[in-house]
This record gives C-alpha cells, sequence and structure tokens, in this order.
C-alpha cells in the first residue's frame, strides 16, 4: 500500500493547496479496473480526502491520503479525479499540493445532490441504489459540503468538476438542476463564481457507441446558464461494452484521457496550457476523393457522407444501426456500409439515403431496402425497412431528408419528418445544420507504394480506380491483386 502523509498535521489554510470539489455519478465514482500503472508513481502533492470510511485501502473519513485508485469509496475504481490530479501537481509548481474531494453516486439523478429532493427520490429507488446513499447518510450534498469545509481548513477551493447526467439523458431542465446545486455549493462554502469554475464532462460521445450520447447536446447549454461552466470534450475517449449491450462507461483508457481534459481545462484558467497525452488515432484506408457540390452532379454515384472538420463519418454498422465514428472505423468492410446512393421520394424535391454495401451491391434487410432514418426512439438512428413507394410511408418513418448545399460548407441534412438536421448518429433534432461533405473515397496510401513494401503479405484486391473491394464478392470484371491485373468472369 502507498504510505499516506503527515499532510493532516498541518492547520494553517495553505494558499498553494489547491482543493478541487468532484460529484456524479458512476463515471465519476470511477467504473475501471485500475491497472497496475494508475497506482505507480503517484506524486505526493496529489491528495484526495476521504469522504467514507475505507478498510482497504485503510482510510478514515476527514483525512488526507496520496490519491490512487479507489479514491471515490471502497471497491470503486479509477474514475474522472485520478489523472485530474496527476496532471495538476505535473504541469504546477513543486510548492503547489492538488486535492481533490469526491463524493459520487453510480446511477443517482441530478436530483441525488438536492437534498430536498431525496427522500421522495429514494422511495422508489432500487436497494442498491439505496445502499450507496446510505454511505453517504443518505444526503451526498452535504456530505460533500462537510468534507468541502475539512478541506477549507487547509487550503483554498479552486473548482468544481461535474460527470453526471446519463441518468438525466436528454431532459431539458438538465442545466438548471446543474445551475441549482452549483450555486448552493458557492453559498454554502462562502465561493465566488469567477474564482470557482464549473467542469462539466460530456458522457460517452456518439463515436464511440454511447448509450446516452443524445445528452451531450443538453450538456453543451450548460454554459448559457452558468457563465463560469466549462465543457469537457469525451470525443474520441474510449468506452466498454456492458452485458446487456448499453455503452455508458469509459475505458481504463478514457478515465485517463478524460482526466488529463479536465486538468487542461483548469490549467488553462489559470494562465497555464498543458500539453497532454491525447489518444492517436488510427489512420484510415480510404479518403475523401471527388467532392460534390450539388445533387445533380453526384446524380446515381455513390457517396460517403464525411464530416472533414471532425474527421468523422456516418455509416452502417454491423447491427443495421446508422453510427458516427473516425475515418478508420467507419470504411471498414465488417460494417453493413458507409456509401450511400440519392434515390428520389415521394415527396418533391426531397430525397431517399439508400445505404450501399462494400462490395457495391445495395443494402437490404430481408429482402427489403434499408434507406437512412433520421427519426428513431432509441439512441441510435437506423435503415428502415422497405418503403415499397407506399405514399408518405417513407416521411412517417422518417427516412425523407431536404437536403442543400452551401457554397464552401458542404451539404446540410434536414429531416422532412422532424423538420431537423442531422449531425451524427443521433436522431436527426439539431435546431442548427452540420455541414457534411459529399464524396466518392480513394486509397490514402498510393496502391503502387503499398505493394512494393507488403508485396507478400497484401492480399487485397483493388478496383481500376485503387478502391479496396470486397475479395470475397466480386462482381464480373477487372481487378488488381499482388501488384497484378486479375480477371473475374
Amino acid at each position: 500500500m502507498l504510505p499516506t502523509s503527515s499532510f493532516n498535521a498541518h492547520a494553517e489554510v495553505n494558499p498553494n493547496f489547491y482543493v478541487y470539489l468532484c460529484f456524479g455519478q458512476s463515471n465519476m465514482e470511477g467504473n475501471a479496473t485500475p491497472e497496475a500503472i494508475d497506482k505507480e508513481n503517484v506524486d505526493e502533492r496529489f491528495k484526495m480526502l476521504a469522504c467514507v470510511d475505507f478498510t482497504n485501502p485503510a482510510r478514515k473519513k476527514g483525512e488526507w491520503y496520496t490519491a490512487y485508485p479507489p479514491i471515490v469509496r471502497q471497491g470503486t475504481g479509477l474514475g474522472m479525479a485520478d489523472y485530474f490530479g496527476r496532471t495538476m501537481v505535473a504541469n504546477l509548481p513543486q510548492e503547489v499540493t492538488v486535492g481533490v474531494v469526491d463524493v459520487a453516486i453510480g446511477g443517482t439523478d441530478i436530483k441525488g445532490f438536492m437534498s430536498e429532493e431525496v427522500p421522495d427520490y429514494l422511495k422508489g429507488a432500487a436497494d442498491w441504489l439505496k445502499n450507496y446513499f446510505k454511505a453517504y447518510d443518505n444526503d451526498p450534498y452535504q456530505r460533500l459540503v462537510d468534507m468541502a469545509r475539512i478541506a477549507q481548513e487547509k487550503g483554498v477551493i479552486k473548482g468544481i468538476l461535474l460527470h453526471q447526467g446519463e441518468t438525466n439523458t436528454g431532459q431539458a431542465d438538465w442545466p438548471q438542476k446543474v445551475k441549482t446545486v452549483y450555486e448552493r455549493l458557492l453559498n454554502d462554502l462562502g465561493l465566488n463564481a469567477d474564482e470557482t469554475p464549473l467542469f462539466v464532462g460530456e458522457v460517452v460521445s456518439s463515436g464511440a457507441g454511447g448509450s446516452c450520447a443524445y445528452h451531450n447536446t443538453v450538456i453543451a447549454k450548460v454554459p448559457s446558464v452558468i457563465p463560469t461552466a466549462h465543457i469537457i470534450s469525451s470525443e474520441g475517449c474510449p468506452a466498454k461494452k456492458e452485458a446487456d449491450g448499453s455503452i455508458l462507461h469509459f475505458t481504463a483508457q478514457g478515465y485517463r484521457i478524460m482526466g488529463q481534459r479536465y486538468a487542461k481545462a483548469a490549467l488553462r484558467e489559470m494562465g497555464v496550457e498543458a500539453e497532454i497525452q491525447e489518444p492517436e488515432q488510427p489512420k484510415s484506408d480510404f479518403e475523401a476523393d471527388q467532392r460534390f457540390t450539388s445533387l445533380e452532379e453526384i446524380g446515381e454515384t455513390p457517396f460517403a457522407i464525411i464530416n472533414e472538420t471532425e474527421g468523422m463519418a456516418i455509416f452502417g454498422s454491423d447491427n443495421q444501426n446508422l453510427k458516427y465514428d473516425i475515418l478508420a472505423n467507419a470504411f471498414l468492410y465488417t460494417n453493413s456500409g458507409y456509401l450511400f446512393r440519392l434515390e428520389d421520394s415521394t415527396v418533391e424535391g426531397c430525397h431517399l439515403l439508400r445505404l450501399i454495401k462494400p462490395d457495391g451491391s445495395e443494402y437490404s434487410i430481408w429482402g427489403s431496402p434499408g434507406y437512412l432514418n433520421g427519426f428513431s426512439t432509441v439512441a441510435d438512428c437506423s435503415f428502415i425497412l422497405g418503403l415499397n413507394n407506399q405514399n408518405g410511408q417513407d416521411v412517417e418513418n422518417g427516412a425523407v431528408w431536404e437536403i442543400e448545399y452551401a457554397s464552401g460548407k458542404g451539404f446540410a441534412l434536414k429531416n422532412k419528418y422532424t423538420g431537423q438536421y442531422l449531425r451524427d448518429a443521433a436522431s436527426a433534432k439539431y435546431d442548427s445544420p452540420t455541414y457534411f461533405t459529399f464524396c466518392t473515397l480513394k486509397e490514402a496510401t498510393d496502391i503502387k507504394a503499398v505493394h512494393q513494401v507488403n508485396r507478400n503479405y497484401d492480399h487485397s484486391v483493388y478496383d481500376l480506380n485503387g478502391r479496396r473491394v470486397n475479395k470475397n464478392a466480386l462482381r464480373p470484371g477487372i481487378y488488381i491483386k499482388n501488384n497484378k491485373k486479375i480477371i473475374i468472369n
């Protein structure tokens, strides 16, 4: 076990002891199993205040310890605070100590941090959630305040970290509730908003398949009600799939990245620009080739839908759902498809988008066509069953799109059923347009160079335009394999 510090013996307030309050639900609590690296080389300048009693490791509520996981309570895992604190002390002068006060409850609604709401909230709650609340005497907000006051005896509260929202996904009043909790903390602890910013982390992104990714559109509105709030992006952070298929929690690497991003934002508030280790994105085999500027120019040519600003693309996953991810994950032969073809709809001036499989054939579901569906009651949009040209049916199912091109920006997809725009894999529910590049694809690396380097190992098959094709579903024609032309009859 890592040693504790004699830090608790010092009574005077140290202006160089920076304290951050942390609260939220399971991702703040820590859901990933810590690895060896997460318990090694923890700087003693990074402290945690135990907010509950621990037996393993042995910690006493209200006492300071060197911060290694679990930070929140016994039985939790690696969370947001771990690499937040590590990154902070690594970028601050040696005389500065950073401490975290972390109260979090997996599965809780934001109402769990509103003391007056807790009794009614717990009446219908599951036993496991009630047990989590018992650890904080059924008032986690008050525990956070009590521990914060202990922290103020030694240091100065510099900010507040929040990661919560999965339980409140899509609730429009969530930002206002966050504001209520934030302002209560400021008032109860005698803090000034301008000197105590709020850092709010996004839930698992749509690119990572996040089941609650739509809530990020709600999180984005927090700064409009809390001017001192800052949003921490979760884009590119890996997440894990649960046994029930949901994706709610980050992997250990995801928590390390998010913790660093929280720290980078907090340091920036102090005028310190920190360099953090962002994940390296895998490179795609394909990149944009011919970029279209009108629907007439596209005609019947299959095209990819790419957000070049974000380096992301829309594609069909292997489970009939629409996905939005980096190009390397979007343009895979294991996906249902990543090209689309324009088709006229029953609504004048609007179009359907038919998914095209990697081998060039049309995607179908049980023998019926699959069209991009911009409306869904689940987290992801999907490809609906064949429409059979029934008048209005394509509208009712959300498959009809008004597609407009803006010079210098790209194409915007407005759903005829919802009247709103598509941005990612979530339903078309956005008020403002996101602009996409409609384009054909080409190999990101020259085919000839690839064959020279990997001549003995590259068994891929390419068409005459240099595009890799599915070698198990070749249509009649001329192809290139191992730098030689082959003919399929």
